[in-house]
């Protein structure tokens, strides 16, 4: 399995992600999200009593705005396509995300990136 990567800066292999696999999944702290797209508790599948601590999410789009990067998040119906979990499931989180977005399982070649200090515009 891939590790996941920290994203600090620079967002090629994010970009490159997407242009290979047609998404790239991205985890961040659940506290650095909107209060609309947090849950209390973990949603892992095979069930869960921990609290959720990250926020999984797909990026279908990386754009640039007045030289700031910027996220176009996978949506269904409108809202923002997400999977809050423990740090337990971080791990299953992000396959299951990628199955529910392309009825595939994860590619090995496609990683988890962190971006805890990534400042995002959750418009």
């Amino acid at each position: 399995m891939t590790e996941r990567t920290l994203t600090p800066g620079p967002l090629t292999a994010l970009t490159d992600d997407i242009r290979d696999h047609g998404y790239a999944i991205v985890q961040t702290r659940i506290e650095r999200t909107p209060a609309r797209l947090r849950v209390p508790g973990c949603t892992d599948l095979a069930g869960c009593d921990q609290p959720a601590t990250l926020l999984t999410l797909a990026v279908a789009e990386v754009t640039e705005e007045d030289g700031a990067a910027g996220f176009r998040f996978a949506r269904v119906g409108g809202e923002i396509l997400r999977v809050p979990v423990c740090d337990i499931h971080r791990v299953e989180a992000t396959h299951d995300l990628y199955y529910v977005l392309t009825g595939r399982r994860r590619p090995d070649g496609i990683r988890a990136f962190d971006l805890p200090g990534q400042h995002m515009d959750w418009i």
